[in-house]
């Protein structure tokens, strides 16, 4: 167990920023080391939040010449897997920002490192320690639901294209997919459980952005019609090879409040979130029963994201998140961008080596 934990951020964008400020809230961690390729960017943002790190233009030269323990990676989603390679071959955990890549290729090969690696990944999918989906989690374990035969999942906004790199094709590599629709088919895997996607048909599309008039602020900067490259809303259908299946739903716009609720139906029961419900028909009689937690305590999940990795690489290991899951999103969201491309259902595969 080691008594201080040396970190390197690569990237000083948005996500950089709030992985230091997290990791400056541990007492036993130390931020030593910061690249970012845009000149004076790294610097600006240790300077910020008086981060006392040594700043480098190339994370290669930060890896060779830095004391570290440990990687943050916090590049745009295309610039992943360099970094996260590279640093798992030189044996250093890795918090690597979700999605794990925004292709599949990328994935794979990030995936090859990791179980090359002496050291561990973990996708930082901050929701997977909220209070909610830990529960939930705990009550599929113990068998309540039964067989969980279908499930859906969403991840709406109404209208929050968040605009600059997250709209661009060669920073983001997709779009709503690759930015929100992770943390839905993320959630709906690791409380399904093993489950292995077979095929998958999926529609996608910028309808509302190409018909936009005018120029939009929005969190990543403003945009206009012509500069949103990716795909605002998809929609997709996957099978997984035990015969269940999960319908995706995935909306940086839409013309609806809501897209429905996360659920997840059970041959013993049926489950829900945002609020978390668990369904029970004639279990008592004819009573149909639902069933909500009064005693869940609330988890704020980014802290406790670099907590945990934090935490794991003072002890040793292991990962807190098992990165199969990360990468069976990475092959769910292939296969839907690639069958709302030709307009069809495609098979999908797990396989990497």
């Amino acid at each position: 167990m080691k008594e201080r934990v040396r970190i390197g951020i690569v990237g000083a964008g948005w996500a950089g920023r709030t992985h230091a400020k997290h990791y400056q809230k541990l007492p036993w961690v130390d931020i030593v080391a910061w690249a970012d390729v845009v000149p004076g960017l790294a610097k600006a943002a240790a300077d910020e939040l008086g981060v006392l790190a040594d700043v480098y233009l190339d994370y290669r030269d930060m890896y060779e010449k830095a004391d570290l323990d440990a990687v943050s990676v916090c590049t745009y989603n295309m610039g992943h897997r360099a970094p996260a390679v590279d640093a798992l071959e030189l044996g250093k955990p890795v918090l690597l920002e979700k999605p794990m890549a925004a292709t599949l290729e990328d994935a794979q090969a990030i995936m090859r490192a990791a179980d090359q690696s002496r050291a561990f990944l973990m996708v930082g999918f901050q929701p997977y320690f909220s209070a909610e989906q830990k529960a939930a989690r705990e009550i599929v374990a113990t068998g309540t639901l039964g067989e969980i035969y279908y499930a859906e999942t969403v991840a709406h906004r109404r209208w929050g294209i968040p605009g600059g790199n997250f709209v661009r094709k060669a920073s983001a590599g997709a779009g709503s997919l690759v930015d929100i629709g992770v943390y839905a088919i993320h959630a709906a895997l690791t409380i399904m459980g093993n489950s292995q996607p077979v095929s998958v048909s999926a529609i996608a599309g910028n309808h509302l952005a190409k018909n936009f008039v005018g120029t939009q602020p929005a969190f990543g900067g403003p945009w206009k019609a012509e500069d949103v490259e990716v795909e605002e809303f998809a929609s997709g259908f996957v099978r997984f090879a035990n015969g269940a299946a999960l319908i995706v739903k995935s909306a940086w716009a839409s013309n609806i409040d809501s897209m429905g609720r996360t659920f997840f139906l059970g041959t013993k029961a049926g489950l829900a979130l945002d609020p978390l419900e668990v369904y029970i028909n004639q279990q008592i009689g004819s009573l149909n029963m639902t069933a909500s937690p009064k005693n869940l305590r609330p988890v704020e999940d980014w802290p406790e994201k670099i907590r945990a990795f934090a935490q794991a690489v003072r002890d040793g290991g292991p990962t807190p998140i098992p990165p199969h899951w990360a990468y069976l999103v990475n092959v769910i969201m292939d296969g839907m961008l690639r069958s709302a491309a030709v307009g069809y259902e495609v098979k999908v595969s797990a396989e990497y080596s």
